[in-house]
């Protein structure tokens, strides 16, 4: 069943799997729990304090499902934010970037990563 879930978060992303940070190298306040794990892809649920700040950061593309309302501030290296919300149920392509972020809200934020791999194998990507 997760497996066919994810297989659909894929098909309507229009997703390939690509090279990406390996989740144990997140820092492990911000990491979350592994969930599910297989050759393609790598799932975390990831929690976010009230008011909790992310430091600058390299994040791999994932596609991110929210479980909770989310009120938020992202945080761009050249300066630029964006005030942010969502809802429980939205789903979103991340593409990979340098960010910080901010829990605005006074209840925790949290969503599932869905962080795809690298592949290898005979005949090249796919």
């Amino acid at each position: 069943m997760k497996k066919t879930i994810l297989a659909a978060l894929f098909a309507v992303c229009g997703l390939t799997p690509a090279l990406t940070q390996d989740p144990d190298d997140l820092a492990p306040e911000f990491a979350g729990p592994l969930v599910f794990e297989n050759e393609a892809v790598a799932v975390v649920r990831i929690t976010i304090a009230p008011h909790q700040r992310t430091p600058m950061h390299d994040l791999t593309a994932r596609v991110v499902v929210w479980l909770s309302d989310a009120h938020f501030v992202d945080r761009l290296p050249n300066g630029d934010s964006r005030e942010e919300q969502r809802r429980p149920g939205d789903v979103e392509w991340v593409p990979a970037r340098r960010h910080a972020g901010e829990n605005l809200a006074d209840t925790p934020m949290e969503f599932i990563a869905v962080v795809p791999k690298e592949r290898r194998g005979a005949g090249g990507a796919h």
